[in-house]
């Protein structure tokens, strides 16, 4: 009988540019839903790291803050509806007014 298939993922979220720079970290580990959305993202980058409250997420946690978007392994954004994620995902976490 297999185990019940897991309703949270442990995820690494890596951030880029100012986020980095205002954490002082490059990565965080967290526990998501296992269908999660940007606004679930953004309570556990809260959670995790504080200072990124009003940067990269809004004051209470709820989104992301408009200039940023995360990235799925490099193949999906996270954004309102939900991904399915699983144990070892990797979310990129950058300013989506990156220029060049």
């Amino acid at each position: 009988m297999r185990a019940a298939e897991s309703r949270t993922a442990r995820v690494t979220a890596e951030l880029f540019g100012h986020a980095r720079l205002v954490c002082g970290v490059r990565e965080v580990e967290v526990e998501l839903p296992s269908n999660a959305d940007a606004s679930d993202l953004a309570g556990a980058l809260l959670s995790a790291v504080p200072a990124l409250a009003g940067v990269v997420t809004d004051e209470c946690g709820r989104s992301l803050m408009s200039s940023y978007t995360a990235n799925i392994n490099g193949v999906a954004f996270l954004e309102d509806s939900s991904v399915h994620l699983t144990d070892g995902d990797r979310i990129f976490v950058f300013s989506s007014q990156a220029g060049g």
